[in-house]
């Protein structure tokens, strides 16, 4: 397993130097999950030319020191999203044109026997309704383009052949749910509004990963790059491929 998973890795590093990389530039953009992972690889590929308001949970230590444009830090456990006056005043100010919704829990695994509500609600709170509360006040900033909704294969209902990961899958299919319905109810303020999958990362909620954090985040970029419309109410890859919900 190890083997074929090194060759995955070399095929996939090979195919991705064929793709150009695009740049986004002069925009005010929310990263969530910012201090590590796919979330800190956004963050340092999007800050240079652009403005961040970056979200963390409590450690803010792999951001504070980057170099580029100015980023913006807001401490927030997403574990409790009840509203706080201080984060709202400061995303309607930051006035976002982008959203990038990155922050993710796994939870745990649990045979349905032993899934424990409060840990749900927590999970849920993290991968879905902090991503709503932002996405309610960047509203307010009137100047929203995107809305970006990190979400995963294992959210969708069509391809889901193994069951289990009960927290994970029925947050991110919720997190699906939502997002379709903002592209419609957004749709008359021209906001394009989708989820992606950003393949199998390598993080610390997947050791196993096939690709870097960094790969998956240029791709991200080049999708967001895009800037296009027809994207808007799909599931997508990071290489555009539409999935199942």
């Amino acid at each position: 397993m190890g083997l074929f998973k090194s060759i995955q890795r070399k095929v996939i590093t090979f195919q991705n130097l064929l793709f150009k990389n695009l740049k986004i530039k002069k925009k005010n953009i929310i990263i969530t999950g910012a201090n590590s992972g796919l979330g800190l690889a956004l963050v340092k590929a999007l800050n240079i030319d652009n403005n961040i308001l970056a979200f963390v949970n409590k450690d803010k230590s792999n951001i504070i020191n980057i170099d580029g444009g100015e980023i913006k830090i807001i401490n927030w456990d997403f574990r409790n999203i009840e509203p706080k006056k201080i984060n709202t005043d400061t995303i309607v100010k930051f006035k976002p044109n982008i959203i990038i919704n990155s922050a993710a829990s796994f939870g745990s695994e649990k045979k349905i026997s032993e899934i424990d509500i409060k840990q749900f609600n927590s999970v849920f709170n993290i991968n879905v309704l902090s991503s709503l509360s932002i996405i309610q006040d960047s509203l307010k900033g009137n100047e929203l383009e995107q809305i970006i909704n990190i979400s995963s294969e294992m959210g969708s209902i069509n391809l889901n052949k193994d069951g289990g990961y009960y927290y994970y899958r029925t947050s991110k299919t919720l997190l699906n749910s939502i997002t379709k319905n903002l592209s419609i109810d957004l749709k008359h303020k021209d906001i394009i509004v989708y989820c992606i999958h950003p393949g199998s990362v390598k993080t610390k909620l997947n050791s196993g990963g096939l690709i870097s954090p960094e790969v998956s985040a240029q791709k991200i970029i080049n999708l967001c790059a895009e800037n296009n419309f027809k994207f808007s109410g799909k599931f997508l890859d990071i290489n555009k491929n539409v999935l199942e919900w």
